[in-house]
């Protein structure tokens, strides 16, 4: 069976199709397919993270996360990969970066869905004016590492892509 497209909206696409599994059986599965999206965690001179409080529809809820977003169908590669990263921090936060450094990738939903997400640390930042999508609501403010710390354990910040990208960070000692 060939990969049969079940449902397309937006970039995203419901697919099914036969897959070998490793014990050599045939099965039918069913794959959100996802372009992929990008983490930053942009930390300020003062060395305090730059986060966003932003309204997410599908949980209909307020989350606090780090500036992300879905890569389009031509940022494909890694160039492209870190235009959408410095373009979604400029969009969603007014920054801009000097210091990137790529903290590697991170599948979020594999059981479903092949969606691969590219963490980034970004530093020596500057304003410059950027312009949200119609559909999102984020409200930015920043916070020190101790209070993002805090904000995990009480489950403020309860972000599986924020907690994972500022932890590749702090584990490779890139956080002061």
């Amino acid at each position: 069976m060939q990969q049969q497209s079940l449902l397309k909206w937006h970039c995203f696409e419901v697919t099914r199709e036969q897959q070998r599994l490793p014990n050599q059986q045939q099965k039918t599965i069913t794959t959100l397919r996802h372009p992929g999206a990008v983490v930053v965690l942009a930390i300020n001179d003062a060395g305090n993270i730059i986060m966003e409080r932003q309204y997410r529809t599908a949980i209909q809820d307020w989350l606090v996360e780090l500036p992300a977003g879905t890569i389009e169908a031509d940022e494909q590669n890694e160039d492209g990969i870190l235009a959408c990263a410095k373009r979604e921090l400029q969009e969603e936060v007014n920054l801009v970066a000097e210091q990137w450094h790529s903290l590697g990738k991170l599948y979020p939903a594999p059981g479903f869905c092949d969606e691969i997400q590219y963490l980034f640390l970004a530093k020596q930042l500057s304003h410059q004016a950027g312009q949200c999508d119609e559909d999102e609501f984020i409200e930015v403010f920043e916070m020190s590492s101790a209070e993002f710390e805090k904000g995990i354990v009480n489950g403020t910040i309860n972000d599986a892509k924020t907690i994972a990208c500022y932890s590749r960070a702090k584990l490779a000692g890139l956080l002061d």
